[in-house]
């Protein structure tokens, strides 16, 4: 893998780490304000939606370990395929995708929680102060998965026969049911109907692959089916 590591996918890997060790080792005041807020929290910058695609939990290493793993499996050929140019449109794009879908779940939650407590007499300030101290949307959200996602989708649309050998299974496995048993799964748990873990950003993953998909099959499609566009 990384013999076939290609300059875009290697500079993004950098930079992720650089910010992981800045922002949990070195200056660990910076971790909220880089993190991505809900846009009606007090804590929201314009500039989180971009850098939080660049963030990763400080608190498990392994958030980080996986994600630029997935980068360096599935990066280095969409970047051949499409060329570093756009690659790196598509990856911020599918980071983009992954803030919008969560924000528009999210905000039809926040809309739920004010009419449940408006309904109990709290005033605006209260309702507030409930929201972005006691529920899910006081925690930001944090992570390279949803630009991930995007290069998993576009991946599996590009090459859905290349197999892939996992862990613990003694067979091999093609990209199209590797990846879609992925995304079937975050689907799932995005729309609540199946969850195991409450502190993972499934519609984050989902957004991230609407976007990977559509922009890898436009493309396709359209201008560069065979050739490499830089």
């Amino acid at each position: 893998m990384f013999n076939n590591l290609t300059p875009i996918v290697k500079n993004i890997i950098i930079l992720n780490i650089a910010i992981y060790i800045g922002t949990v080792f070195i200056a660990p005041a910076l971790y909220d304000d880089l993190s991505l807020w809900f846009f009606m929290n007090p804590k929201f910058q314009v500039w989180q939606v971009f850098t939080h695609m660049f963030m990763h939990d400080s608190s498990s290493f392994m958030h980080i370990l996986f994600n630029m793993y997935a980068l360096l499996l599935f990066g280095p050929l969409l970047e051949r395929w499409m060329g570093s140019n756009r690659f790196i449109f598509f990856y911020l794009a599918c980071g983009i995708g992954a803030y919008l879908l969560t924000t528009g779940i999210d905000y039809f939650q926040y809309l739920g929680y004010v009419s449940e407590l408006s309904s109990q007499g709290a005033s605006e300030a209260e309702i507030s102060q409930a929201i972005f101290t006691r529920t899910s949307l006081a925690v930001p959200m944090v992570g390279a998965s949803g630009c991930i996602f995007g290069l998993m989708a576009g991946f599996a649309y590009l090459y859905p026969n290349m197999p892939f050998q996992i862990l613990f299974i003694p067979f091999q496995i093609k990209a199209k049911w590797l990846i879609g048993a992925y995304v079937l799964y975050e689907t799932l748990s995005t729309f609540g109907i199946l969850r195991l873990q409450d502190n993972v950003g499934h519609a984050a993953h989902l957004g991230g692959a609407i976007f990977g998909f559509i922009m890898v099959w436009y493309w396709k499609r359209n201008d560069m089916d065979g050739y490499r566009i830089d």
